[in-house]
């Protein structure tokens, strides 16, 4: 009877995480290749980076890419700190302005490499 109670807490406790779960705006959240965030308005998936190197910069940088999914349809959203400058990436759905952003957010801070923060904007 024991191990019944404790694997039905694992049940509950594992599904707090489920990635079914609706992700409040505004908070840092883990996200990895292929993985789905539900956010209220929309789903977004990670679809990963890419390196592009134009003329003017043979380093180049790198640009993050998600799949945004909403009842209007599909976009695909890109964040990259491009030369230096560390800000947010805008888009719409169904709408409604929204912004990601990786590396830093304006309001929480440093993010780690598997952070990202999704925000509602009520006017740009």
């Amino acid at each position: 009877m024991l191990l019944v109670l404790h694997l039905t807490a694992f049940a509950v406790c594992s599904h707090a995480g489920d990635s079914t779960d609706t992700i409040p705006y505004g908070s840092k959240v883990k996200f990895g290749l292929d993985r789905t965030l539900r956010f209220a308005d929309f789903e977004m998936t990670y679809t990963g980076k890419r390196h592009v190197t134009p003329p003017q910069d043979p380093r180049g940088w790198w640009i993050h890419d998600f799949k945004v999914r909403g009842k209007g349809g599909e976009q695909t959203v890109s964040w990259s700190a491009g030369t230096g400058d560390i800000g947010p990436t805008r888009f719409e759905v169904n709408g409604a302005d929204f912004q990601v952003e990786l590396s830093r957010s304006d309001k929480l801070g440093p993010l780690r490499e598997d952070e990202v923060v999704v925000s509602s904007i009520k006017a740009w």
